[in-house]
Protein backbone atom coordinates (compact mmCIF):
# COMPACT_ATOMS: atom_id res chain seq x y z
CA UNK A 1 0.00 0.00 0.00
CA UNK A 2 1.51 3.40 -1.26
CA UNK A 3 0.50 7.07 0.32
CA UNK A 4 1.53 10.79 -0.73
CA UNK A 5 1.37 13.93 1.19
CA UNK A 6 1.00 16.94 -0.25
CA UNK A 7 0.45 20.65 1.74
CA UNK A 8 -0.88 24.00 0.92
CA UNK A 9 -0.93 27.18 3.34
CA UNK A 10 -3.53 29.20 2.83
CA UNK A 11 -3.57 33.31 4.39
CA UNK A 12 -5.71 35.93 2.78
CA UNK A 13 -6.27 33.61 -0.14
CA UNK A 14 -5.75 30.00 -1.08
CA UNK A 15 -2.85 28.54 -3.06
CA UNK A 16 -2.99 25.92 -5.43
CA UNK A 17 -2.07 22.36 -4.29
CA UNK A 18 1.31 22.16 -5.00
CA UNK A 19 4.76 19.98 -4.42
CA UNK A 20 8.14 20.68 -3.16
CA UNK A 21 9.96 21.13 -6.38
CA UNK A 22 10.42 23.82 -6.73
CA UNK A 23 9.71 25.33 -3.53
CA UNK A 24 6.90 27.80 -4.24
CA UNK A 25 7.95 31.62 -2.68
CA UNK A 26 5.59 32.50 0.59
CA UNK A 27 5.32 35.61 2.15
CA UNK A 28 4.34 35.50 5.81
CA UNK A 29 4.21 38.49 8.99
CA UNK A 30 3.95 38.36 12.26
CA UNK A 31 5.70 37.91 15.90
CA UNK A 32 9.31 36.14 15.91
CA UNK A 33 9.37 34.17 19.65
CA UNK A 34 11.58 31.47 21.28
CA UNK A 35 9.43 28.24 21.93
CA UNK A 36 10.28 25.22 23.95
CA UNK A 37 9.00 22.25 23.79
CA UNK A 38 9.06 19.28 26.25
CA UNK A 39 9.66 15.73 24.92
CA UNK A 40 9.86 11.82 26.08
CA UNK A 41 10.86 9.43 24.95
CA UNK A 42 9.68 5.93 26.67
CA UNK A 43 11.25 2.56 25.92
CA UNK A 44 10.45 -0.89 26.32
CA UNK A 45 12.27 -1.61 29.18
CA UNK A 46 9.89 1.41 30.95
CA UNK A 47 13.07 3.48 30.94
CA UNK A 48 12.02 7.44 29.99
CA UNK A 49 14.33 10.31 28.54
CA UNK A 50 13.00 14.03 28.89
CA UNK A 51 14.78 16.75 27.22
CA UNK A 52 13.87 20.06 25.64
CA UNK A 53 14.09 20.96 22.58
CA UNK A 54 14.06 24.91 21.94
CA UNK A 55 13.23 26.72 18.43
CA UNK A 56 11.80 29.25 16.64
CA UNK A 57 8.51 30.30 15.68
CA UNK A 58 6.25 32.80 13.80
CA UNK A 59 3.35 33.80 15.66
CA UNK A 60 1.39 34.53 12.50
CA UNK A 61 -1.05 37.97 12.19
CA UNK A 62 -3.18 35.82 9.81
CA UNK A 63 -4.41 32.03 10.57
CA UNK A 64 -2.25 29.26 8.84
CA UNK A 65 -4.17 26.72 7.04
CA UNK A 66 -2.34 23.29 6.16
CA UNK A 67 -3.84 21.13 4.16
CA UNK A 68 -3.01 17.14 4.03
CA UNK A 69 -3.90 15.08 0.84
CA UNK A 70 -3.27 11.51 1.46
CA UNK A 71 -3.41 9.23 -1.74
CA UNK A 72 -4.26 5.19 -1.14
CA UNK A 73 -4.38 3.07 -3.99
CA UNK A 74 -6.78 4.47 -6.40
CA UNK A 75 -9.38 5.60 -3.68
CA UNK A 76 -10.47 9.06 -3.49
CA UNK A 77 -7.78 11.15 -1.92
CA UNK A 78 -8.53 12.00 2.29
CA UNK A 79 -7.71 15.26 2.96
CA UNK A 80 -7.02 16.82 6.49
CA UNK A 81 -6.98 20.53 7.05
CA UNK A 82 -5.72 21.97 10.51
CA UNK A 83 -4.95 25.95 11.35
CA UNK A 84 -2.48 26.64 13.26
CA UNK A 85 -1.33 29.73 15.23
CA UNK A 86 2.54 29.25 14.57
CA UNK A 87 4.80 27.79 12.07
CA UNK A 88 8.45 26.30 13.16
CA UNK A 89 10.64 28.81 11.05
CA UNK A 90 15.03 28.22 10.31
CA UNK A 91 17.12 31.17 8.88
CA UNK A 92 20.47 32.49 8.72
CA UNK A 93 21.94 33.45 12.32
CA UNK A 94 21.60 36.71 10.42
CA UNK A 95 18.16 37.42 11.79
CA UNK A 96 18.37 36.89 15.65
CA UNK A 97 18.38 40.42 16.47
CA UNK A 98 15.13 40.20 14.99
CA UNK A 99 13.56 37.75 17.83
CA UNK A 100 10.63 39.23 19.49
CA UNK A 101 9.92 41.64 17.21
CA UNK A 102 6.87 41.75 14.30
CA UNK A 103 8.56 40.83 10.94
CA UNK A 104 7.62 39.78 7.28
CA UNK A 105 9.20 36.35 6.37
CA UNK A 106 10.14 35.25 2.72
CA UNK A 107 10.78 31.46 2.03
CA UNK A 108 9.38 28.42 1.62
CA UNK A 109 7.99 25.80 3.29
CA UNK A 110 11.19 22.82 4.15
CA UNK A 111 9.92 19.06 3.33
CA UNK A 112 9.98 17.05 6.33
CA UNK A 113 12.36 14.14 6.53
CA UNK A 114 9.99 11.54 6.96
CA UNK A 115 7.45 10.42 4.46
CA UNK A 116 4.26 10.72 6.79
CA UNK A 117 4.51 13.62 9.24
CA UNK A 118 2.68 16.03 11.51
CA UNK A 119 1.70 19.26 11.40
CA UNK A 120 3.96 20.39 13.85
CA UNK A 121 6.94 18.71 11.84
CA UNK A 122 6.46 21.62 9.36
CA UNK A 123 9.36 23.79 9.02
CA UNK A 124 9.36 27.29 6.97
CA UNK A 125 12.40 28.34 6.08
CA UNK A 126 13.25 32.09 5.48
CA UNK A 127 15.89 33.87 2.97
CA UNK A 128 14.86 36.95 3.88
CA UNK A 129 13.69 38.73 7.45
CA UNK A 130 12.21 42.35 7.34
CA UNK A 131 11.93 44.34 10.44
CA UNK A 132 8.65 45.89 9.90
CA UNK A 133 8.68 48.05 13.03
CA UNK A 134 11.88 49.49 12.10
CA UNK A 135 10.66 50.17 8.49
CA UNK A 136 7.63 52.24 9.51
CA UNK A 137 10.42 55.13 10.11
CA UNK A 138 13.22 54.38 7.92
CA UNK A 139 13.65 53.06 4.18
CA UNK A 140 16.63 50.60 3.74
CA UNK A 141 19.19 52.28 1.33
CA UNK A 142 20.14 50.51 -1.87
CA UNK A 143 23.80 49.40 -2.68
CA UNK A 144 25.17 47.81 -5.96
CA UNK A 145 26.67 44.56 -6.62
CA UNK A 146 30.66 44.49 -8.43
CA UNK A 147 31.40 46.10 -10.43
CA UNK A 148 30.09 49.05 -8.22
CA UNK A 149 32.54 50.41 -5.72
CA UNK A 150 30.33 50.40 -2.21
CA UNK A 151 30.98 52.11 0.90
CA UNK A 152 29.45 50.12 4.54
CA UNK A 153 29.76 50.73 8.18
CA UNK A 154 29.04 48.39 11.31
CA UNK A 155 30.54 46.78 13.73
CA UNK A 156 33.30 43.52 13.03
CA UNK A 157 33.46 40.16 14.89
CA UNK A 158 34.97 37.18 13.88
CA UNK A 159 33.60 33.51 14.21
CA UNK A 160 34.56 29.89 13.58
CA UNK A 161 32.04 27.71 11.17
CA UNK A 162 32.43 23.99 10.70
CA UNK A 163 34.00 23.86 7.65
CA UNK A 164 34.82 20.23 5.16
CA UNK A 165 34.21 17.93 5.09
CA UNK A 166 30.42 18.03 6.65
CA UNK A 167 29.91 21.50 7.39
CA UNK A 168 28.12 20.77 10.10
CA UNK A 169 30.03 20.62 13.54
CA UNK A 170 33.98 21.17 14.73
CA UNK A 171 33.47 18.99 17.43
CA UNK A 172 32.68 16.28 15.45
CA UNK A 173 35.73 16.44 13.12
CA UNK A 174 34.76 19.42 10.60
CA UNK A 175 38.06 21.55 9.85
CA UNK A 176 36.96 24.77 11.42
CA UNK A 177 36.66 27.88 9.35
CA UNK A 178 37.46 31.26 10.38
CA UNK A 179 34.83 34.77 8.95
CA UNK A 180 35.01 37.85 9.46
CA UNK A 181 31.30 39.22 9.80
CA UNK A 182 30.02 42.91 9.12
CA UNK A 183 26.74 44.03 11.32
CA UNK A 184 25.78 47.04 9.59
CA UNK A 185 24.89 49.71 11.44
CA UNK A 186 21.58 49.80 9.53
CA UNK A 187 20.05 46.93 6.98
CA UNK A 188 20.07 47.73 3.02
CA UNK A 189 18.87 46.25 0.13
CA UNK A 190 21.59 45.11 -3.13
CA UNK A 191 20.71 45.03 -6.56
CA UNK A 192 22.16 44.15 -9.50
CA UNK A 193 24.68 46.70 -11.10
CA UNK A 194 23.78 46.30 -14.49
CA UNK A 195 20.86 43.61 -16.16
CA UNK A 196 21.98 40.65 -16.87
CA UNK A 197 20.45 37.30 -18.55
CA UNK A 198 21.53 34.85 -16.07
CA UNK A 199 23.13 37.02 -13.03
CA UNK A 200 26.02 35.19 -10.74
CA UNK A 201 24.55 38.22 -7.59
CA UNK A 202 21.14 37.93 -6.55
CA UNK A 203 18.81 40.81 -5.50
CA UNK A 204 18.41 40.88 -1.58
CA UNK A 205 16.44 42.63 1.15
CA UNK A 206 17.03 43.75 4.54
CA UNK A 207 20.66 42.35 4.53
CA UNK A 208 22.05 42.79 8.20
CA UNK A 209 25.23 41.22 7.97
CA UNK A 210 28.35 41.35 5.40
CA UNK A 211 30.84 38.54 5.10
CA UNK A 212 34.24 40.70 4.77
CA UNK A 213 37.48 39.66 3.69
CA UNK A 214 40.79 41.94 3.47
CA UNK A 215 44.46 41.73 2.67
CA UNK A 216 44.96 42.55 6.59
CA UNK A 217 43.05 42.61 8.82
CA UNK A 218 42.52 46.31 11.06
CA UNK A 219 43.48 46.19 14.63
CA UNK A 220 40.70 44.79 17.05
CA UNK A 221 40.73 47.76 19.15
CA UNK A 222 38.34 49.13 16.37
CA UNK A 223 36.46 46.12 15.66
CA UNK A 224 33.56 47.30 18.39
CA UNK A 225 34.35 51.04 17.57
CA UNK A 226 33.16 50.86 14.05
CA UNK A 227 34.76 50.57 10.84
CA UNK A 228 34.23 52.03 7.56
CA UNK A 229 34.84 49.51 4.22
CA UNK A 230 34.63 50.44 0.83
CA UNK A 231 35.17 47.30 -1.85
CA UNK A 232 32.96 45.37 -4.22
CA UNK A 233 29.73 42.80 -3.38
CA UNK A 234 28.63 39.17 -4.76
CA UNK A 235 26.53 37.08 -3.38
CA UNK A 236 27.55 33.78 -1.63
CA UNK A 237 27.90 30.79 -3.95
CA UNK A 238 29.65 27.97 -2.36
CA UNK A 239 29.23 26.60 1.39
CA UNK A 240 32.53 28.45 2.75
CA UNK A 241 30.63 31.64 1.85
CA UNK A 242 28.23 32.15 5.36
CA UNK A 243 26.64 35.11 4.40
CA UNK A 244 24.20 36.22 1.54
CA UNK A 245 26.37 38.84 0.41
CA UNK A 246 30.08 38.95 0.39
CA UNK A 247 32.66 41.94 0.45
CA UNK A 248 36.33 41.94 -1.13
CA UNK A 249 37.70 45.25 0.84
CA UNK A 250 39.41 47.98 -1.20
CA UNK A 251 40.33 50.02 2.15
CA UNK A 252 39.00 50.60 5.25
CA UNK A 253 39.03 53.59 7.90
CA UNK A 254 37.48 53.94 11.53
CA UNK A 255 34.12 54.87 11.03
CA UNK A 256 32.36 58.22 11.94
CA UNK A 257 29.58 59.47 13.61
CA UNK A 258 28.14 60.92 10.47
CA UNK A 259 29.15 57.68 7.94
CA UNK A 260 26.54 55.67 6.16
CA UNK A 261 26.11 53.51 3.21
CA UNK A 262 26.85 54.14 -0.43
CA UNK A 263 27.20 52.84 -3.73
CA UNK A 264 29.06 54.40 -6.38
CA UNK A 265 28.38 53.41 -9.83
Amino acid sequence: MKYAARFLIIFFYTLPLFGWEPPPQIILKGILKTATRQRLTRYPDGTEKRWEEKSVVLISDEPITLSRGIFIGTREPLVQQESIEFVHVAFNEEFKSLLGKSVELHGYLIEPLADFYFVSDIRFHADTVIDLEWQKTHTPETVFYEPSITKLTGILYRKIFPGPPEYSSVENGDIPESSLILVLREPVNVELAEIEDEPFNQTEQGVREIQISFDQDPPEELWNQGITVVGTLYSAQTAHHRRRVLMTVQKWESAKSDVGVSSIQ
